[in-house]
């Protein structure tokens, strides 16, 4: 199975849906794309001048290529979180990426797919090439690409390649998989953007606050961002799709993204909230009459 396979199999997917009852275009976008952002794509895609929606529309949906234009994304990512903060063209490489997503947001996916590999090569080109390659005792063959260019895992007449960041099994006598599919956008729930949270001051320090989300396919564990008004940027994993986390007193900003062994996906769109304490309860003493004259 080729890169023309591939192809193939994307194109089986169905080419436009209809708008539903009450269903919003954010909405429309997480049934057929798997992500709520995917809004802005079919707003470009289907030429339409705002996010309303009649029930009974057709839209258009991307076709194969946006499917490619996600992956040359993952792979852009990946290098770029990989480099050295210092390399001399990381910034440039940035730029690129920004420009790839920008692309793409507007459903211009063969020039995001150009502008994500060109930021790749840029930063692929100044780190040397690593990998490990690992048997385990059935025969099977992992392969981790861990910067550099990338390798090209072959096995009964199928070759593969593996980008920096990515990392493919192969089964004894198998060829290698197919790339998986990106992993969708996590979409935040809990607490409400912009909500402000009273919480009971606690004495064994700040109170817990839980930050939920809607679980993704595939994803094997998740990375929040917390950004608080005052204070340094904290990165805090989780292994399901929520966390728990003790807060100061104040405004914070937060989005979380999907992992896997193979790809990142794209951060949530941001969201913010607010901790306030909630007032002491006034200790109330009944001082009982005396007796006494």
């Amino acid at each position: 199975m080729k890169s023309s396979l591939l192809l193939a199999l994307l194109m089986l997917a169905p080419t436009e849906v209809v708008v539903r009852d009450g269903e919003s275009l954010a909405e429309v976008a997480q049934r057929t794309l798997g992500d709520r952002g995917g809004a802005s794509e079919l707003k470009a895609l289907n030429g339409l001048k705002d996010n309303a929606v009649t029930p009974g529309t057709k839209l258009k949906l991307p076709g194969p290529n946006r499917e490619l234009a996600q992956r040359s994304l993952t792979t852009a990512r990946n290098a770029l979180a990989q480099a050295d903060t210092k390399a001399a063209k990381r910034e440039e490489a940035a730029a690129k990426l920004k420009e790839a997503e920008a692309y793409f947001q507007g459903a211009r996916y063969d020039d995001a797919a150009q502008a994500a590999d060109g930021a790749w090569k840029l930063v692929a080109a100044t780190q040397p090439t690593a990998f490990t390659v690992a048997v385990d005792d059935k025969g099977a063959t992992t392969v981790e690409s861990r910067s550099g260019q990338p390798i090209r895992v072959e096995a009964e007449g199928v070759t593969r390649p593996v980008y920096a960041g990515e990392s493919v099994r192969v089964e004894k006598g198998q060829p290698p998989p197919l790339p998986r599919a990106p992993l969708g956008v996590p979409q935040p729930t809990s607490p409400a953007d912009k909500l402000k949270l009273t919480v009971q001051p606690a004495k064994s320090g700040p109170s817990p606050v839980t930050l939920a989300w809607k679980p993704v396919e595939g994803a094997e564990g998740y990375e929040v961002e917390l950004i608080p008004a005052r204070g340094e940027k904290r990165t805090l994993p989780a292994s399901a799709n929520q966390l728990r986390v003790s807060l100061n007193a104040g405004a914070y900003r937060w989005s979380v993204r999907a992992v896997s062994r193979e790809a990142r996906s794209e951060a949530s769109a941001e969201q913010g909230f607010e901790v306030a304490e909630a007032p002491a309860k006034p200790i109330n003493l009944q001082v009982q009459p005396s007796k006494w004259k």
